[in-house]
């Protein structure tokens, strides 16, 4: 691909990264609740999951379409019973010092979080799999414009997540009081409630 179709490819996954949406909230939950590096490693789960549409699209579409469609309605489901899992124990959580908070704070399970939210968001499914292949001339990809549409794509996904992550810690200097956290656990807990609603509903 030409320097101007993966510029203007990355502004438009740029856009979509920086819309409110599930990940970006996570990440910012998950920043702010947590540390920097958990949300690092969420935000890799999300791209995660974006290399996994992308690679769909890429190399046999309609072959991957037809086998994920069914397995996509489960995808979701499940994970956004996961997410309402996590709203209701951040919820019901008491207060902690966000000093004693531990820096390896399960970061698999973050990673996890990361690509269920990914591959259940109905935003992301219909972003890759109808917009991307108008956006590109598929039947013109080869390996390396398929290379670079990837790193592209997964590299302004990942740091974009990371501002995110940049913010929570911005946000987490403020809430120094035990009423303050509590009403962040309460908030960031709706958020993810909201966000398993969402995915549910769709």
């Amino acid at each position: 691909m030409d320097k101007i179709s993966l510029l203007n490819l990355f502004i438009l996954i740029f856009v979509l990264v920086i819309l409110p949406g599930p990940a970006n909230f996570a990440v910012l939950s998950t920043s702010t609740r947590y540390n920097l590096i958990s949300s690092v490693f969420l935000s890799a789960g999300v791209t995660f999951g974006d290399i996994i549409y992308v690679l769909a699209v890429l190399f046999s579409f309609n072959v991957f379409a037809s086998f994920l469609e069914p397995i996509f309605f489960y995808i979701r489901i499940i994970g956004a019973i996961y997410i309402c899992y996590l709203g209701i124990t951040l919820i019901l959580k008491k207060p902690e010092s966000f000093k004693e908070t531990k820096v390896s704070n399960n970061l698999l399970g973050q990673f996890i979080i990361g690509l269920m939210i990914c591959l259940s968001n109905p935003k992301t499914i219909i972003f890759y799999f109808s917009v991307l292949p108008q956006f590109i001339n598929l039947k013109s990809v080869n390996m390396i414009s398929s290379a670079q549409i990837t790193l592209v794509i997964a590299l302004t996904v990942f740091f974009g997540l990371c501002l995110f992550g940049l913010m929570g810690q911005a946000i987490r200097k403020y809430l120094l009081q035990d009423r303050s956290k509590k009403i962040f656990n309460v908030v960031s807990g709706m958020l993810f409630l909201a966000v398993g609603f969402y995915l549910i509903k769709t």
